[in-house]
């Protein structure tokens, strides 16, 4: 089971569960968690001290697609944010990948909070080419 439709079930899962169910490190469970919310699915609160994550409402309406269509909303989310809309079109535009230096270009356009050393962007330029060659692979199949 995913994590989403896990949290779906349960209503609120803490950040130790996560990491125990799902093997993770607890950067590693940072991570989904925090991809969760920055598309909007997730909240992350505390519940009796705990750090705890919960679908939003977004969240609630998209873990209630059928898989194909909440496979396309999830690339709706991804391309909401202008950093990966712009990597995605000069991808498709040029078909291959942008380097990690010109996705670093196009995410310190987009005016990304939080960022502030290179390394970080650099860090993240890996996290939006993974997306965007997962949203490719969907359009493939």
């Amino acid at each position: 089971m995913n994590l989403c439709e896990l949290i779906k079930q349960k209503g609120t899962i803490t950040k130790e569960e996560i990491t125990q169910n799902y093997d993770f490190d607890s950067r590693q469970t940072d991570y989904y968690s925090n991809a969760g919310k920055y598309l909007g699915i997730l909240e992350i609160g505390r519940e009796n001290g705990q750090i705890v994550c919960f679908l939003t409402d977004r969240g609630k309406r998209v873990f209630n697609l059928s898989i194909i269509d909440r496979q396309s909303e999830f690339v709706k989310l991804i391309v909401s944010h202008s950093a990966f809309k712009q990597t995605l079109k000069i991808c498709l535009d040029n078909g291959e990948m942008p380097t990690k230096d010109e996705i670093v270009e196009i995410m310190k356009h987009s005016k990304l909070h939080k960022v502030g050393s290179d390394s970080t962007f650099y860090r993240r330029a890996s996290t939006i080419t993974g997306w965007i060659n997962w949203i490719l692979n969907q359009i493939e199949e």
